[in-house]
């Protein structure tokens, strides 16, 4: 562990980021000491990224726009690392029932969430048994493998280490044990809270449009207007278990930020925060939906940045922004509460957007808006009515999307089924739309300049499959690989190592897809010859 944080130190050292403490030493009691060294460094590279956003330039040329967002990539990369750290720390940490806090003295507990047998003992005790109870409550109801148990446990550790976090597992531990509810965190492509009918919210029989006073803010509105469901009895939250192997883990996602103008979208543990604070909502019945008191009130209708920030579905569905508003900045414990204690700028809006067009730029002039100085106002209005004929993206915007995309997949290892998943997903328009690029490359002679001219105009994924081809000697081809999955990549395997041969590309990435293909056919071969 010690090299490996020593090396993460070093590099984002090299990013300007400083390691103020020494690393610990490699003893078996120094297990909290680790803890508190990847704390750090986490935080120390939450903190460079928002003070990255915080020297946003929306005027940037196309080359300062690549390197500032370079060095954020470079530390979400770090950071990355950091989460495989972590996960081997969360081992040892859930061996001994042990639970990092860095500083105890912040501990701030709701006692009408404390459970009885619990109120008698030490803060810190009470955290770290409602922390372990949780668990126990996810292992019970939920088939996770090893990894994706350890896995969320190391996100709810990383919940559990901040004040605001505490009262979070606190308060969901102390909910789903009263009412005797199960957590059920299921594998998805996404982070996600579904919304059960039981824990939904209707509105109170007495509202009216006119009992909405132009002062009256949108809690004081909540409270009144809130009727409250049964509350469900399961909560179905979707878990990325996979988040930190995926392209999402470093994607450049931005929302606005009130007074900032951009905050990031955050690491994994936040993700889960948000829809845990969903989960809390179901289980008490006050999870929002086509709620109409907060779209029909001067907050909201006479706010342009609100309606930008928390749009209605449609003019037949209002939809879940007041759920969403009430998760992200409304409620007491909220998203923002979890973000502020880990050193990111709170957030504004369930609207995100990443470089490579207009979007974003809009997206900052609205997060400076909502701090409602005069002067952040009056920025916003030029800004809008200054590019009212502009284009959603420029060349430029779009050449900066393509190589960030491409500094993406240049930071990733790839397993042989990744390389061969990569070629089965690849349509036959997707096929000729490459055999077709490389008929028009224009300098043959040139061999890296053809290959960044295809990267630049294929298809992503092909473009992604040359980046890791590029690769080639990490690639293990004594790896199992499915067999149906094979035999549906194999056409295409073939079809590219076919169009690769004759592209211009240079030698040695040609030899190594052609190494790559002959490995697939062999694997292939033996296959079918088995199942004969």
């Amino acid at each position: 562990m010690k090299e490996k944080i020593g090396n993460i130190a070093n590099r984002l050292d090299a990013l300007g980021i400083k390691q103020l403490k020494p690393l610990p030493q490699e003893d078996a009691h120094a297990l909290m000491q680790w803890a508190a060294c990847i704390d750090h460094l986490n935080h120390a590279a939450y903190e460079a990224i928002e003070a990255q956003y915080s020297q946003f330039n929306p005027n940037a040329s196309k080359d300062e726009q690549i390197i500032f967002y370079k060095r954020i990539l470079a530390i979400k990369n770090i950071l990355r690392e950091l989460q495989v750290v972590h996960n081997d720390l969360t081992k040892s940490l859930q061996e001994n029932s042990a639970l990092y806090i860095p500083d105890e003295a912040t501990i701030s507990l709701n006692a009408k969430y404390i459970l009885p047998e619990l109120k008698a003992k030490e803060p810190k005790e009470i955290v770290r048994a409602n922390f372990y109870q949780l668990l126990e409550n996810i292992s019970k109801n939920n088939s996770l493998s090893k990894e994706e148990f350890n896995y969320i446990t190391s996100l709810l550790m990383q919940i559990a280490s901040r004040p605001q976090g505490m009262q979070l597992i606190v308060k969901l531990n102390y909910l789903l044990t009263t009412k005797n509810a199960q957590l059920i965190l299921k594998p998805s492509n996404n982070f996600e809270c579904s919304l059960i009918q039981e824990g939904r919210a209707a509105t109170s029989p007495n509202y009216t449009r006119k009992s909405i006073t132009p002062e009256e803010d949108f809690k004081t509105l909540f409270k009144r207007e809130v009727l409250r469901g049964a509350g469900a009895k399961r909560i179905p939250i979707g878990v990325d278990y996979r988040f930190n192997d995926k392209i999402s883990s470093v994607d450049l996602d931005a929302y606005a930020s009130a007074g900032h103008g951009l905050t990031d979208g955050g690491p994994a543990f936040i993700l889960l925060a948000h829809e845990l604070i969903h989960g809390l909502h179901n289980l008490t019945g006050k999870a929002l939906y086509n709620f109409s008191p907060f779209f029909q009130g001067p907050k909201y209708e006479d706010d342009p940045m609100m309606q930008l920030l928390y749009p209605k579905n449609s003019g037949f569905s209002l939809g879940p922004s007041a759920e969403e508003y009430w998760t992200i900045e409304g409620g007491s414990l909220c998203e923002n509460s979890i973000r502020h204690e880990h050193g990111f700028f709170k957030r504004t809006g369930h609207v995100s957007a990443e470089p490579g067009g207009r979007a974003l730029i809009d997206l900052y002039y609205i997060g400076l808006a909502r701090s409602y100085e005069q002067s952040d106002l009056l920025t916003f209005v030029n800004h809008f009515e200054n590019t009212q004929t502009k284009p959603d993206a420029t060349e430029d915007d779009k050449v900066v999307e393509r190589l960030l995309l491409l500094e993406k997949y240049n930071y990733f290892s790839y397993s042989l089924t990744d390389l061969v998943e990569l070629c089965e997903y690849l349509s036959p328009i997707q096929l000729k739309r490459i055999g077709q690029l490389i008929q028009k490359l224009s300098a043959p002679e040139n061999p890296e300049q053809t290959l960044q001219e295809f990267l630049m105009t294929s298809p992503p994924k092909s473009a992604q499959l040359l980046m890791a081809i590029s690769k080639s000697k990490e690639i293990n081809y004594d790896e199992e690989i499915d067999s149906d999955t094979l035999e549906k990549a194999l056409p295409n395997i073939q079809k590219l190592n076919e169009l690769f041969k004759s592209s211009g590309f240079p030698d040695e990435l040609v030899s190594a897809f052609s190494d790559f293909a002959e490995n697939m056919e062999t694997k292939s071969s033996k296959s079918n010859s088995f199942s004969a």
